[in-house]
C-alpha cells in the first residue's frame, strides 16, 4: 500500500508543481517516508493507524488528480518541472522513478507542442539510461533529441548538454576519437552559457570526461592536465579521487596518491552526494590494495559495492566485484575469488552484449553522418561546377574516392563486429569449461571419490612429476594429500572428506613436510603451489 501511495504522490508532484501543490506533495512525500520508517520500528503499536493514513492520502491525491489535471501546462511550468528532475533520483537510486517523471514531462511537452521541452526530456532520459548501462536505448533517445536540434540550436546550455551526452555514450563504447570530438563541441557551447554557476558545472563535467578519455588511451600528461582543470574550476571529491588514481596507476607514487585521497576525504565532509561516497570508498580500496593492505582495501570495496547497489549502478558494481576477486585471489582464498569473479563476469557479459548492439548502431550513425557531410559538400560543389566544368570533374572524382572510403569503413566495421562476436563466444565457452572442470575436481575431492586422483592428474598433468621430482619415494596417499592441500582445503576439511581424524591429517601433513624438506617457516599451501607449473592452474 505504501508503494502505491508514493507512486500516485509522485504523479501528483509532477502534475501540480506549478500551483504550489508540488511543494505540499514534497513535504507529504517526505512525511510518509519518515512515518513509515518510524512505524517500521513500532509496527505492533501503530500499524493500523499507518494503513488508514495511507488510504486517506491515496484518496486525497486521486481527488486532486481528477479536479486539476484538465489544465494545459505552459512551457515555463514544464521547464520548472524538468529542473527538478535530475541528480536527486540518481543519487537516491530511484532511477526508474526519474524515468517515469521524465516520460511525463515529455508527454506534457507533446500536448502543447513544446519541442524544446521534449528535447530536454530526451536528454534527461539519456542520463538515466546511461546510469543503468543501457547504451543502446540511450543512443535511441539521443537520436530523438538530435531530430529536434533545430529547435534548441540557440540554447548553449542545451546544445552543450546534447554534445556532452553523445561524448559520454561514445566514451563508454570505446570510440575515444569521436567522444573527444563531441566533448570539444560541447566545450565550445559551454563557454557561451550566461549563468555562471551552470557554466562552471558544465565546464567541470566536460574537463573531467576528457580526462577519462585521455586516461583510456594512456596519454597521462593530457589526462593530468584536464583533471587539474576540472579540479581548479570546481574542487570536488571525484577529481580528487581521479588524481589519486593518476598517482597510483601512472606515477606509482603512493605518497602523492595518499595526499589527494586525504583531500577527497576532506571534501567529502561537505558533500551530500551518495556518488561522492561511492567513488571515495572505491579509490580508497585502490590505494590500500596498491600498498598491499588487503583487508582494509576489502572493507572500502565492500562499502563502495553497497552504495553501487543502492544507487543501481551496475558498472560500479562490476568494478568492485573485479577488484574484490583479485584481492581474494592474492590472499589464496579460492572460493571467494571464484564467487566474485562469477558476479563480475555476469555483469560484464550483460554489458558487452548491450555494448555490441550500441556499437553497431553508433558505427552506422558515424557513417551516416559522414555521408550527410559528403552530400552537403557535394551540393555546394555542384553549384560551382555549373560555372566551372573542370572543377566539377574534380569534385566527382573526390566524391567517388570518398564513397569508396566510406564503404571500406563499413566493411571494416562489419568484419570487426564479426570478430568480436567470435572472440566473445570462444571466451564464454572457455570460461564455462574452466568453471565446470574446477567444480568437478572439488566435488570429487569432497566425496573422497576413487576417481579424484586420476581426474586431478588429467587437469594438472605436471603436478605429479613436479612433486615426485622432489622426492620420488612419495606414496600415492601422500600425493593425494598434496593434491588436497594444493586445492586449498584446510586440515579440518581434509579430515572430514577423507573420514579421518583431524590429528591424523596433522600428522600426515607433518610427515609430508619432512619428506619434501619444506622449511618450518614456509606455508605448506604456498610452497606446493610454487613448485607446480602455474600454467596448469584453473
Amino acid at each position: 500500500m505504501q508503494k502505491i501511495t508514493l507512486f500516485f504522490l509522485s504523479l501528483v508532484k509532477i502534475m501540480y508543481a506549478q500551483d504550489g501543490i508540488g511543494v505540499i506533495c514534497d513535504h507529504l512525500y517526505t512525511s510518509i517516508n519518515i512515518v513509515s520508517k518510524s512505524i517500521n520500528n513500532q509496527q505492533n503499536k501503530a500499524g493500523t493507524l499507518l494503513l488508514a493514513a495511507r488510504r486517506i492520502f491515496l484518496v486525497f491525491f486521486l481527488f486532486l488528480s481528477s479536479v486539476f489535471y484538465t489544465q494545459k501546462w505552459s512551457p515555463e511550468q514544464i521547464d520548472r518541472l524538468q529542473d527538478k528532475i535530475g541528480s536527486q533520483y540518481i543519487q537516491e537510486g530511484r532511477i526508474h522513478d526519474g524515468i517515469e517523471q521524465t516520460k511525463k514531462a515529455i508527454q506534457l511537452s507533446e500536448e502543447i507542442n513544446y519541442t524544446k521541452g521534449r528535447a530536454r526530456g530526451y536528454l534527461h532520459m539519456v542520463n538515466f539510461l546511461h546510469s543503468l548501462g543501457k547504451y543502446s536505448e540511450e543512443l535511441a533517445y539521443l537520436q530523438k533529441a538530435e531530430s529536434l536540434y533545430y529547435t534548441f540550436a540557440d540554447d548553449p546550455a542545451l546544445v552543450s548538454a546534447f554534445f556532452a551526452a553523445y561524448g559520454k555514450n561514445y566514451q563508454e563504447l570505446g570510440l575515444i576519437a569521436k567522444s573527444n570530438e563531441s566533448f570539444d563541441k560541447a566545450l565550445q557551447e559551454a563557454v557561451k552559457i550566461k549563468d555562471k554557476q551552470r557554466k562552471r558545472k558544465r565546464l567541470h563535467y566536460i574537463y573531467g570526461c576528457k580526462a577519462i578519455n585521455f586516461g583510456r588511451i594512456e596519454y597521462s600528461d593530457s589526462m593530468h592536465y584536464y583533471i587539474h582543470k576540472a579540479y581548479k574550476i570546481l574542487p570536488r571529491v571525484v577529481e580528487a579521487t581521479n588524481l589519486t588514481s593518476y598517482f597510483i596507476e601512472n606515477k606509482k607514487n603512493p605518497d602523492s596518491a595518499k595526499f589527494y585521497l586525504d583531500k577527497a576525504e576532506g571534501l567529502l565532509k561537505n558533500s551530500t552526494e551518495t556518488f561522492d561516497y561511492l567513488v571515495f570508498n572505491y579509490m580508497s580500496g585502490q590505494y590500500y590494495g596498491s600498498i598491499k593492505n588487503y583487508n582494509k582495501a576489502l572493507e572500502f570495496y565492500e562499502k563502495s559495492l553497497n552504495l553501487s547497489i543502492k544507487m543501481n549502478r551496475p558498472k560500479n558494481m562490476m568494478k568492485n566485484y573485479k577488484e574484490m576477486a583479485e584481492i581474494y585471489n592474492l590472499q589464496n582464498n579460492v572460493y571467494k575469488a571464484h564467487e566474485y569473479l562469477q558476479k563480475y563476469t555476469e555483469i560484464r557479459n550483460s554489458f558487452e552484449k548491450g555494448n555490441l548492439i550500441a556499437l553497431q548502431t553508433s558505427g552506422k550513425k558515424i557513417i551516416d553522418d559522414e555521408k550527410k557531410q559528403t552530400q552537403e559538400l557535394s551540393k555546394k560543389w555542384y553549384i560551382i561546377s555549373g560555372l566551372l566544368l573542370g572543377l566539377m570533374i574534380l569534385i566527382v572524382l573526390i566524391t567517388i574516392t570518398y564513397y569508396k572510403k566510406v564503404q571500406k569503413k563499413d566493411q571494416l566495421l562489419r568484419e570487426n563486429t564479426t570478430t568480436i562476436l567470435h572472440k566473445d563466444l570462444r571466451v564464454r565457452v572457455l570460461e564455462q569449461k574452466v568453471n565446470e572442470t574446477f567444480d568437478e575436481i572439488i566435488q570429487l575431492a569432497k566425496e573422497n571419490n576413487p576417481e579424484f586422483w586420476g581426474r586431478f592428474q588429467e587437469v594438472y598433468p605436471d603436478f605429479r612429476s613436479k612433486i615426485l621430482g622432489i622426492n620420488p619415494t612419495l606414496k600415492v596417499s601422500e600425493l593425494v594429500l598434496s593434491a588436497y592441500i594444493y586445492l586449498g582445503f584446510n586440515t579440518k576439511d581434509i579430515a572430514n572428506y577423507t573420514f579421518k581424524a583431524v590429528q591424523t591429517i596433522k600428522n600426515n601433513k607433518y610427515n609430508l613436510r619432512k619428506r619434501l624438506n619444506i622449511p618450518a617457516q614456509e606455508d605448506l599451501v604456498v610452497w606446493i603451489r610454487n613448485q607446480t607449473d602455474k600454467k596448469n592452474r584453473i
